[in-house]
């Protein structure tokens, strides 16, 4: 009886299986209603660590080395099909007759010169591809090789049943378990790998048991009864065998699943200051040397490159982050941001922001669907949407980009080394050309040529402005760089 371990590195374990194989084909089963879960949502679309339940089974299969997997879905289960739709092959159990007559459905659309099939639920999220892999090379000679695992209560669970020289005799439902079957501790997982031509032949002398159902289940005896070897792999930790069936395994198997992420994490150079409240996805990247700080959230597709600090209190989602980067006490959305960048405290990065390398963003300032030039500055509740900003330009304290007129949402385009003042509107559509400013409160309602100082409710040009170096030179000059006195903003 062999032992899988997803502690243990793979080479230990086994010989590393061609994932481009024909030789192994996989079968899903999701046609189960998971009453249990007290939700409209179909229970293998339920979420966990970022994906839904069935992608880890899914990710699991491929790892093993499946050449290809079919996901068998009840006639109700167009939801499942959206979700997955492009990413896996369907087979329709037209009615619930059972696992064994699911497996048949799909096994008449397998490739024919597949020699194994890999058969697991969709609702086994912690199955590991390290454990199916030696599931599927443990014994190529055996008909049926299955996944176990000793439990402390097997209630609920179907016994192992061995003779007395340890072979596997059959599987004993709960329900039909009786005397000392009751104390067997030795139960299944529900994760198979048939010889394919044994399978398709035992599949067609299946019978209906008395509930009408063909159960899978029955081939184990079946092999045995015909003198077929069946052989075991039993998992050292039996949380990896876990099925899903309710919200209280639902978080049991969140916990795991996340722990197994922030372990892979800090072993590839990533620091958690405090692990237990870190939350990253499985689909999550984050380079080497990055620190992550309390209560991070890292979701969905998100890439966080190397050397960046990220927390306290932010939530990252699908964003790409560059290297070297501080994101503190706020929220990124659908974001990209180069090298060098600086979010926070208390910003927000709304879909389609793009902040070029050295932006500094802080301080209750949000971007939404806009381009930030290189070593921009913007802080202290700003607002810039449906905008570009050009390079080594500053955003004022309170600037706002009007960029909605009640029906339409337009662009505001701001060149390089601009200086816009604090209270600034920029009513768009609008261009401040560069090397130009505005004076605090000044509302922009038509563009800016390039190099000009303007001032006003509305706002007009007023001067040349002079570029900050040149007042430097000139210090007489420096008053360019500030707003015209009182009767200049007269309307």
């Amino acid at each position: 009886m062999g032992r899988a371990s997803a502690s243990r590195p793979l080479e230990e374990m086994t010989e590393p299986a061609d994932p481009l194989s024909p030789r192994l084909g996989a079968v899903v089963l999701a046609a189960g209603q998971g009453t249990r879960m007290r939700s409209r949502l179909p229970k293998v679309l339920h979420p966990l660590a970022g994906q839904p339940m069935v992608d880890h089974v899914l990710a699991a299969v491929m790892a093993a080395g499946a050449a290809e997997a079919l996901l068998v879905v009840g006639r109700e289960a167009a939801e499942v099909r959206a979700a997955l739709d492009g990413r896996v092959r369907f087979v329709e159990q037209a009615k619930p007759l059972g696992t064994g007559d699911a497996v048949r459905c799909a096994c008449a659309e397998l490739d024919a010169s597949l020699e194994r099939v890999l058969v697991v639920y969709g609702d086994t999220p912690l199955l590991t591809g390290e454990t199916l892999r030696v599931l599927a090379t443990r014994d190529p000679a055996a008909a049926v090789t299955m996944l176990t695992m000793v439990v402390a209560d097997p209630a609920g669970y179907g016994r192992l049943v061995r003779d007395a020289a340890g072979r596997v005799c059959r599987l004993v439902e709960d329900a039909d378990a009786s005397g000392p079957q009751r104390e067997i501790r030795e139960v299944n997982v529900g994760a198979y790998v048939f010889n394919a031509a044994w399978l398709r032949g035992a599949l067609s002398s299946l019978r209906r048991s008395a509930s009408g159902e063909y159960y899978l289940t029955d081939l184990i005896a079946s092999a045995a009864d015909a003198g077929h070897s069946v052989a075991t792999v039993q998992l050292d930790d039996p949380i990896e065998g876990l099925g899903v069936n309710d919200r209280v395994q639902l978080a049991t198997a969140e916990a795991v699943l996340r722990e197994r992420v922030r372990e892979r994490l800090m072993r590839s150079g990533v620091t958690l200051i405090d692990p237990a409240s870190t939350f990253v996805d499985s689909t999550v990247e984050v380079g080497p040397d990055t620190v992550l700080h309390p209560h991070t959230f890292l979701c969905g597709h998100t890439r966080v490159g190397a050397g960046c600090e990220i927390g306290p209190s932010s939530q990252v989602v699908d964003t790409e982050v560059g290297d070297r980067c501080r994101i503190w006490w706020s929220v990124l959305e659908e974001a990209v941001l180069a090298d060098e960048v600086q979010v926070g405290p208390f910003s927000h990065l709304r879909p389609g922001a793009r902040l070029a390398r050295g932006v500094t963003l802080g301080n209750y300032a949000e971007v939404k669907n806009s381009t930030i030039g290189e070593n921009v500055q913007q802080h202290h509740f700003s607002y810039i949407g449906d905008a570009e900003v050009g390079k080594d330009s500053n955003i004022g304290a309170g600037t706002i980009t009007c960029n909605y007129d009640g029906e339409n949402k337009l662009r505001t385009e701001i060149g390089e080394r601009v200086f816009i003042g604090s209270d600034t509107m920029l009513v768009a559509p609008l261009k401040i050309g560069s090397d130009s400013a505005t004076g605090a409160g000044t509302v922009v309602v038509k563009d800016v040529p390039e190099g000009k100082l303007v001032v006003g409710v509305p706002g007009r040009v007023v001067r040349d402005r002079v570029p900050p170096a040149a007042a430097e030179d000139n210090p007489a000059d420096a008053s360019a760089e500030r707003p015209a006195e009182p009767e200049a903003r007269s309307p």
